[in-house]
């Protein structure tokens, strides 16, 4: 139960010293504030502001039925109104409920300097003092979670630039395997041509006659047509014929 003090507000239930029509416009307007009317309630309020417009008790009941309705920082606004009150009670209520408000708009620190205030007016408030105590452990729990929060995004930048580097070392690599691979492939069709043409050379080579061996086969052959010559004179008569043509 402790827990929900931080969301209850002080309601204005101090006396009223008005005439009889705004004191019962007050009346029914906290009648229907307790009821959860709230819109009812803020109707009868200001209906009772048009005859004391600066009336602190009723900034400070329009600022309930606002902060009820979550308009907050409205609700503040009629509370600071209401601090003009030299009635400490009232202003000890309003510092109070100025720390809820405070609270729900996320204003934590500003929320436990209204809570002081509160015990400036009165020091025994235990319900503004466990509140500081609840805020200051809120505090806390953020500032963890938003450490964690930047450590998890600390480490996600981190392992992103890990997998950048990577795959540019990767890259990087692949680009220098297939550029090896060109310069590989392109000294084998180099070698292999000029292979080609070492082998074409000799081939001509190997096909070349020398001038020197020219000049011996010709001898060769005119020793051979000398000798076939002699060969036909020796041989007897009958061994000549002549062929003639066939019709």
């Amino acid at each position: 139960m402790k827990l929900l003090l931080i969301f209850l507000l002080y309601v204005s239930t101090l006396g009223w010293t008005w005439g009889d029509s705004l004191a019962s416009k007050n009346s029914e307007g906290n009648k229907l504030y307790k009821e959860g009317k709230i819109d009812e309630a803020l109707s009868k309020w200001r209906d009772a502001q048009i005859e004391n417009p600066d009336s602190d008790k009723l900034h400070y009941n329009i600022g309930n039925g606002l902060h009820e309705q979550k308009k907050y920082e409205d609700a503040f606004k009629e509370y600071e109104k209401s601090l003009n009150s030299k009635d400490s009670e009232l202003q000890r209520k309003a510092y109070y409920n100025m720390g809820n408000t405070h609270y729900k708009m996320g204003k934590l620190l500003e929320a436990i300097e209204d809570y002081k205030k509160c015990l400036d007016t009165y020091p025994n408030d235990e319900d503004a003092k466990y509140n500081i105590e609840f805020v200051r452990k809120k505090i806390k729990e953020n500032l963890k979670k938003e450490d964690e929060k930047q450590k998890e995004s600390q480490q996600k930048e981190n392992k992103d630039k890990e997998q950048q580097k990577q795959g540019q070392e990767n890259k990087e690599q692949s680009g220098q395997e297939e550029k090896k691979e060109g310069q590989s492939t392109e000294e084998k069709e180099k070698s292999g041509n000029e292979s080609a043409k070492e082998r074409t050379s000799g081939e001509e080579r190997k096909g070349e006659m020398s001038k020197e061996d020219a000049v011996r086969l010709l001898d060769a052959f005119k020793d051979d047509e000398k000798d076939i010559q002699k060969e036909l004179r020796n041989q007897p008569a009958e061994g000549q014929y002549r062929v003639d043509k066939d019709w």
